[in-house]
């Protein structure tokens, strides 16, 4: 028969334990926001509905202007005036913000690994008798620091090199069978 008690216990403490981790990272490093980086309004805009034809002048983009643009990663967005495309803008904004993430998606990996991995390692080799409220504290805390590898991993994986993302997973596997081995022989 199923503890009711014992698996809503591990439950809300693994889960608990888990979102404490990535409030705790999420305090002290801010998540960078796109608005931080590229301003929605300039690929909001667009030309005016307008009942009178407007004589907007063409702008031609130069060849040279695109490729330097092409070059650094950024795209040429229209500016408007009065209805009539004014100029063209080499928005680079993306390059910063998706670099930013990308460190910032690396902290949460690293900080949720290596916090994930004490709450497993105290977890396992702190002592508690069979069947004992710590047992289940200790057994939702491991729960809880697996879910944070777990997650953390998941939030940076597309990020990480394609030669370090089987690596990643073999070490996440033999620290579930370690796990499972060390709960197993207690």
């Amino acid at each position: 028969m199923i503890n009711v008690k014992k698996f809503g216990i591990i439950a809300a403490i693994a889960i608990l334990f888990g979102i404490f981790i990535f409030s705790l990272i999420n305090a002290f490093y801010e998540r960078p926001e796109y608005d931080d980086f590229c301003k929605r309004e300039l690929y909001m805009q667009k030309a005016p509905y307008l009942q009178e034809k407007l004589n907007c002048t063409p702008i031609e983009v130069d060849d040279a202007e695109a490729e330097v643009c092409q070059e650094q990663g950024g795209e040429f967005t229209p500016i408007y005036e009065e209805g009539c495309v004014k100029e063209f803008k080499c928005e680079t904004c993306m390059n910063e913000y998706d670099e930013v993430r990308e460190n910032y998606e690396f902290f949460v990996f690293i900080m949720s690994s290596i916090l994930g991995l004490v709450a497993v390692i105290l977890s396992i080799y702190l002592p508690y008798k069979k069947d004992s409220l710590k047992e289940w504290i200790l057994t939702g805390f491991l729960i809880g620091g697996l879910i944070a590898i777990f997650v953390g991993t998941g939030r940076y994986f597309s990020d990480l090199h394609r030669i370090l993302r089987p690596i990643i997973i073999l070490i996440e596997i033999l620290l579930v069978i370690f796990v499972a081995y060390k709960k197993i022989k207690k």
